[in-house]
């Protein structure tokens, strides 16, 4: 069987022009269409986490929905349309899935096997409350992937997006495609502590299980960890473990443009940065 439907992919976005008021009302719809389906999103998160073990919480689905309220709106006499490859976090997929009703932008969603359950039911949801406002062909979703499917679409696209998989982005990228990379909840983990090296373990083993690529730096002094974090223009987070009050100071001065984390909890927050993945 086919992945994708190619006739289907090659639709524009239906003509729309959303008003502050008609967006309210959708996503008012929105969150509405969630709740009605949390026991079918639940149950898609049982089966989901036999493998991946992410728990999707419907508050945090909601909330992200209403994140985009006040958000400014685009008019486009025609949509843009853009690839987003990701590991397939699901809120990832909700957060897409809203900016590219804001920007009017059709975007095809590409990811493995992670979370698909859930990922197919919001899919699903979103797509039918768009259907009610006469909004079709937004979003489409390609599971499990390969490289040559990007090959095969990549013309129909404007862009490609690469959300926090930097083996996917350097492939690519090294074919010279237009193509972006995000980092999320991508790390660089420094444990300088033996005390600390259990820690450091279930550190690694929960970025695993949710799929958020993780390195552990190994140095002989919190000096060189840092120039090889620096270096590294794929991490967004940066972990210390240490019983060093000196190296704290030093680790949280030195380390530029990530956000950095000393003997603290970097999940804490369900959700990694957002950033403006569509432009």
């Amino acid at each position: 069987m086919e992945k994708y439907d190619l006739k289907n992919l090659k639709k524009d976005v239906s003509k729309y022009a959303l008003t502050n008021d008609s967006l309210n009302e959708l996503l008012d719809t929105l969150k509405k269409a969630i709740i009605d389906n949390s026991n079918i999103i639940t149950d898609a998160n049982k089966e989901d986490v036999k493998i991946s073990k992410k728990q999707i919480k419907i508050k945090k689905l909601l909330d992200i929905i209403e994140k985009y309220r006040n958000k400014e709106l685009e008019h486009l006499e025609k949509s843009s349309r853009k690839i987003v490859i990701y590991k397939g976090d699901p809120y990832i997929t909700l957060h897409v899935c809203m900016q590219a009703l804001i920007k009017q932008t059709k975007v095809l969603l590409m990811h493995d096997e992670f979370m698909v359950g859930v990922n197919k039911v919001l899919i699903k949801v979103f797509q039918n409350v768009l259907n009610k406002f006469e909004i079709d062909n937004l979003v489409d979703e390609i599971k499990d992937y390969s490289i040559n499917d990007v090959n095969d679409l990549n013309s129909l696209y404007d862009v490609i997006i690469v959300i926090g998989d930097t083996y996917i982005y350097q492939l690519l990228k090294a074919d010279n495609k237009n193509v972006k990379f995000f980092a999320y909840n991508n790390i660089a983990l420094y444990c300088e502590s033996d005390d600390l090296i259990k820690l450091q373990e279930a550190i690694y083993i929960y970025a695993n299980e949710n799929q958020y690529e993780i390195e552990i730096i190994y140095c002989d002094n919190i000096k060189d960890a840092i120039k090889l974090i620096n270096i590294d223009p794929y991490k967004n987070m940066a972990i210390l473990l240490t019983r060093s009050n000196e190296n704290k100071d030093i680790f949280k001065n030195e380390i530029n443009n990530k956000d950095v984390y000393v003997n603290d909890n970097p999940f804490k927050e369900e959700l990694g940065r957002i950033y403006n993945y569509l432009g």
